[in-house]
């Protein structure tokens, strides 16, 4: 077995792993979310509902192909699971009727995804796994790329992804907001991508990418789309590392320096659109302060 060295530069900000998730956010977002701040301050923020409901909707299909469970009681464990976890909205009207349109789209979501994977006739598969961690070292990089499969078997690996009803931008003449459907993209998103071509590399199998959503689903194949083709593979583990690459050299300028230098110096950030990231006021003051006030420090 080839034991691999994590590089002083990641382990000296807490980083002991890089993740499409985080190689899919923007520079600036990166560097302050996964260097400046810490994994206690990443794992305290409040999760927003539709990613609550693409975990339960998971818990419950999950109950269905792996635990035997008939389709009611995966959709019902599903609801249970997500009910749970509504407190977390009580302070937020916004999210709290994201979570209740959520909420009352679950059964669908679920009964679309175990259709979809009745397609693939996963049932008649004897070993299925889910949550598998798996681990891709780049040459070059000191630090892995690590992951957890959703669904695998011997032969190839599912990456799944839910969509939800979304809130129209213009509210009604009562001040509330309609939502609207949604339906399974025509094409598969460019994170979706990178996170398929990723599990394609580290697991060494094809793979397929399966959306649900309250109206529909839709499979796409390694083996048939080219979306997530070779080609695609190869463009995205090369992208993988010329991210990294630029993240690792900046860390190791970090130690000749400091964070916040290399933050106000060389990461350029979007501040007109920083609250695309999720931010809540005081982080966006902290922020701005971070990439702007020469003289701001932690």
């Amino acid at each position: 077995m080839n034991f691999k060295t994590i590089g002083k530069c990641w382990l000296d900000v807490g980083l002991n792993h890089l993740s499409p998730t985080q190689i899919n956010k923007p520079l600036c977002g990166w560097w302050y979310e996964y260097v400046y701040k810490t994994q206690e301050w990443r794992r305290a923020r409040k999760p927003n509902a539709k990613m609550i409901a693409g975990n339960s909707a998971q818990h419950g299909w999950d109950g269905y192909f792996l635990f035997n469970q008939s389709q009611d009681e995966a959709i019902a464990a599903g609801i249970q699971h997500y009910q749970k976890q509504k407190g977390l909205f009580i302070n937020d009207e916004k999210e709290m009727k994201q979570f209740e349109v959520n909420l009352e789209a679950i059964p669908k979501v679920i009964t679309n995804y175990i259709a979809a994977l009745k397609d693939l006739e996963i049932k008649k598969i004897e070993t299925v796994n889910s949550e598998r961690y798996v681990e891709l070292w780049l040459d070059g990089i000191s630090v892995p790329y690590t992951g957890r499969t959703d669904m695998e078997t011997k032969n190839f690996f599912i990456e799944a992804k839910t969509k939800w009803q979304r809130r129209s931008g213009k509210p009604k003449k009562d001040g509330t907001h309609s939502f609207i459907n949604i339906s399974a993209p025509k094409t598969p998103d460019a994170y979706h991508v990178n996170q398929v071509c990723f599990y394609k590399e580290a697991t060494q199998k094809p793979g397929y990418l399966v959306y649900a959503t309250p109206t529909d689903y839709k499979i796409y194949s390694s083996l048939e789309h080219e979306e997530l083709g070779v080609e695609a593979q190869k463009q995205t583990i090369d992208n993988f590392f010329t991210k990294s690459k630029k993240r690792q050299n900046l860390l190791e300028l970090s130690q000749k320096t400091t964070v916040e230098y290399v933050a106000k110096n060389y990461v350029e950030a979007d501040l007109n659109n920083i609250n695309y990231y999720g931010y809540n006021e005081d982080e966006i003051t902290e922020v701005k302060r971070f990439y702007n006030d020469k003289h701001y420090t932690h």
